[in-house]
């Protein structure tokens, strides 16, 4: 475990999320011949859900997709029978990382399915933690602690995350950026203002790390 100063988080931090549900199109009501025998087909079920309430199909919930990677969840409204916990698949690409965020409502614990990734957990007291993790290995962020994924392997990194919350929220720091004042982020992190003209105006997620 090394420590690491809180501007060294945020300096690379300078640099969720919810599953649908499929509808099907409602069809235009016409009258039939008499002679017409068509059976109603049964509504197309929702993405994930299977014969059973006690079992979701993770890897079949619609994916967001980035450039360097995507994610897969469920919440509440996905799989209510897992009515106090939820799930996500993550997909890094080498080089990539899931952004700094924090979640005010859960803890979070992660698996690593497949890849190298190297987390940077900071506590509520501003001493940060960072450690790299491979396939089996585990790390948990208990709620609030602001944290990120880096993929450092050559290939794509394959994560679980759960949540002990069906509802759980999350505050990215793109989005924390682009909704606040450059002046104020840009004075704290001592760098001109003019630093932040290209900044994401909305939430990035998944991005890829820019070279030294």
């Amino acid at each position: 475990m090394e420590n690491i100063s809180r501007r060294n988080v945020i300096g690379v931090a300078a640099g969720a999320i919810a599953g649908g549900v499929l509808a099907g199109d409602a069809a235009a009501a016409r009258e039939a011949p008499a002679d017409d025998k068509r059976e109603d087909k049964p509504a197309e079920p929702a993405a994930g859900k299977t014969e059973s309430p006690y079992k979701f199909r993770l890897g079949a919930a619609p994916a967001r997709e980035s450039a360097h990677g995507s994610i897969r969840e469920h919440k509440l409204h996905d799989f209510p029978a897992s009515s106090t916990m939820s799930a996500g698949l993550i997909h890094i690409a080498s080089g990539g990382f899931r952004e700094p965020h924090w979640h005010p409502n859960s803890d979070e614990w992660l698996f690593v399915m497949s890849g190298n990734i190297r987390m940077t957990i900071v506590d509520g007291k501003g001493a940060a933690s960072r450690f790299t993790c491979g396939p089996e290995d585990v790390a948990f962020t208990p709620q609030g602690f602001g944290h990120y994924v880096e993929n450092i392997g050559d290939a794509e990194a394959y994560v679980m995350v759960v949540h002990n919350n069906a509802e759980f929220t999350t505050v990215n720091l793109s989005e924390w950026v682009a909704g606040g004042s450059a002046s104020v982020f840009a004075s704290t992190m001592n760098m001109p203002v003019e630093a932040l003209d290209d900044a994401p105006t909305g939430r990035v997620f998944i991005g890829k790390k820019h070279s030294k």
